[in-house]
């Protein structure tokens, strides 16, 4: 059997391409027009029936992995790989605690091969496991690596305190900066590298935990933005995908956005439309993916109203004509239609909004709050979705996408 689905680049940890961020495929009842279908019921365990769905509506990871790897029996050409399952997020190569695979496992005799079916994007977090993430991912050419520093572990690149004078004002002298320099040899080395995972966090302990008499939250947070806004623009830089932790700091991660767009706005206010628009998008990374996303409906609005300023800003500014526009034509099937641009060009989209089972289920324990989350689901185009497995070791990848898909 082919293991390689994919063109394989100069380097043995990046086989595959960022594409699958697309989020296409991944089991979800949507019909044909992109709309949840809140008539049709399936056999999956997913309520569609128009209410939000409870708790107890959703399959385990196990169910959903066998009702997945079942239609593998269906392809009846065993000369092509067929990948059922596509984890846009996760830490396997820190081979730490198991979350989803045991000896009572009903799949687990699946699992040994899940790696041929399962492509798998590995997250690191801090300089300090960058290495690990590069060496598990050349173990296949199904694994895709991301390096990146998180916001938890910001005190990995920070300074000696007892080295920082308390009156210190620059934000940036409290951290040192070889590490961005090493994240851009690596972008330079390996051509399909990821950047990730990066972000904002209010639940940080480096938040909570950082010195008064340095300035405090107020302080760590500035830190985290500096942080996250240099490995975005470096991101753009090389034209990689992102994939984002956004915790509890959704206007910080607005604050970020606006303020790179309209400082590139400033910086060729003298030129065409058409030219500018080209350097604003290239001012952002291809993809941002929003990992294990907690955000609202909401938010979610607001991010894509984000984005159509920044890819369509003539629709953005018409005062709501497209919407009032859509609306008659959904009255009047007859007239005249208005392309849908994101359709068009799935290559020009910019966020995504991925969901694990590991955080949107399990960790979200309130029905009040999973209902919340189901809310922000029903609001995101699917072509938009994706799940993650968001593990710490290998052998759960596939059960812990499964229980994402679930």
């Amino acid at each position: 059997m082919d293991k390689t689905p994919f063109s394989t680049p100069s380097c043995p940890c990046c086989s595959g391409c960022c594409s699958f961020l697309s989020g296409g495929g991944l089991f979800l009842p949507w019909n044909e027009d992109g709309e949840f279908n809140e008539n049709e019921s399936n056999d999956d365990g997913v309520n569609n029936s128009g209410d939000l769905p409870l708790s107890t509506d959703v399959i385990t990871p196990n169910e959903s992995w066998e009702k997945i790897s079942a239609k593998s029996a269906e392809n009846t050409d065993k000369t092509k790989q067929q990948i059922l399952l596509v984890d846009t997020h996760g830490h396997p190569h820190l081979q730490r605690e198991v979350q989803y695979a045991d000896a009572t496992t009903s799949a687990d005799h699946e699992l040994k091969d899940s790696s041929d079916c399962v492509v798998s994007l590995t997250c690191a977090v801090s300089p300090l496991d960058w290495k690990d993430a590069l060496e598990y991912a050349s173990q296949s050419p199904q694994i895709l690596p991301a390096l990146g520093v998180h916001p938890w572990y910001l005190g990995d690149i920070m300074h000696d305190m007892d080295n920082i004078d308390t009156n210190c004002e620059i934000i940036e002298q409290f951290l040192k900066w070889d590490w961005l320099t090493d994240l851009e040899t690596h972008l330079s080395e390996h051509p399909h590298l990821l950047v990730g995972e990066i972000g904002l966090c209010k639940m940080a302990r480096f938040l909570r935990e950082f010195p008064k008499d340095r300035g405090g939250k107020a302080t760590a947070l500035q830190l985290q933005k500096v942080v996250f806004r240099k490995q975005l623009e470096l991101a753009a830089k090389w034209s990689r995908p992102v994939t984002v932790h956004c915790v509890n700091a959704h206007g910080k991660f607005m604050e970020v956005l606006k303020e790179i767009l309209m400082e590139v706005k400033e910086s060729c206010a003298e030129l065409e439309m058409q030219e500018a628009k080209k350097i604003w998008r290239r001012s952002f990374p291809p993809a941002i993916a929003m990992h294990s996303f907690t955000g609202t409906a909401h938010h979610v609005g607001e991010i894509l109203a984000f984005e159509k300023e920044l890819l369509y800003p003539e629709e953005a500014q018409d005062g709501g004509k497209r919407h009032r526009r859509k609306q008659k034509q959904q009255q009047n099937p007859t007239s005249e239609t208005v392309p849908d641009k994101s359709k068009e060009d799935p290559d020009d989209m910019l966020f995504y909004f991925g969901f694990s089972h590991a955080v949107n289920h399990v960790m979200c324990t309130s029905e009040k709050a999973r209902k919340k989350g189901m809310e922000a689901v029903r609001s995101i185009p699917s072509d938009r979705l994706l799940v993650e497995s968001d593990v710490h070791a290998s052998v759960d990848v596939a059960l812990g996408t499964a229980g994402a898909v679930a």
